[in-house]
């Protein structure tokens, strides 16, 4: 099955969105982004390097993602980093820490980690597998960029609800 490619871009543009927005949270709050590496990961070197690397790479994934010829690689990258996010959350939950901040909403968020974020992250891995069905050296015109467009924003507003319906679901629980 070949994912017609304006779908297939949508879900690369909302990557781009994510990835862009992940790094974003990392390089204006480095200091939360240290402490929360440090719980996930005590085996880093402390300080910002490790935050900032990884920011970094957030941003590549996300530059990559806007062009042509490495959006499809980029997109497999995308797809590998969501899903060791969902490992360390999954180890983390069976270790009993589910109280422990995610990180993925940014620095003001309550969110926990969850079940319901490991399967986001996995329904994520499986939209970047799914996008490289798609041959993306095809050519659209405008009007399918224009469709690819309104989709991303359509998808990202559905995991920002998603999200927050998450965070409601926690608070609603006591946990956050």
């Amino acid at each position: 099955m070949n994912l017609p490619l304006p779908i297939a871009l949508s879900i690369s543009w909302f990557f781009l969105w994510l990835f862009s927005m992940s790094a974003y949270h990392k390089f204006s709050a480095p200091v939360y982004y240290e402490q929360l590496t440090s719980r996930y990961m005590p085996s880093l070197p402390s300080g910002k390097g490790p935050v900032m690397a990884l920011a970094l790479f957030e941003s590549a994934i996300a530059v990559a993602l806007i062009l042509p010829e490495s959006r499809a690689a980029a997109t497999l990258v995308a797809a590998v980093l969501l899903a060791c996010y969902a490992l360390l959350m999954t180890l983390e939950m069976l270790r009993g820490r589910s109280g422990l901040q995610c990180g993925c909403a940014g620095p003001d968020s309550e969110l926990g980690l969850s079940w319901a974020l490991v399967a986001r992250n996995m329904v994520c891995v499986a939209a970047a597998l799914l996008a490289l069905t798609a041959n993306f050296s095809q050519s659209i015109g405008w009007l399918g960029y224009l469709l690819a467009g309104f989709v991303a924003l359509f998808i990202a507003l559905v995991y920002l609800t998603v999200e927050q319906i998450i965070s409601n679901a926690q608070w609603m629980a006591g946990e956050a």
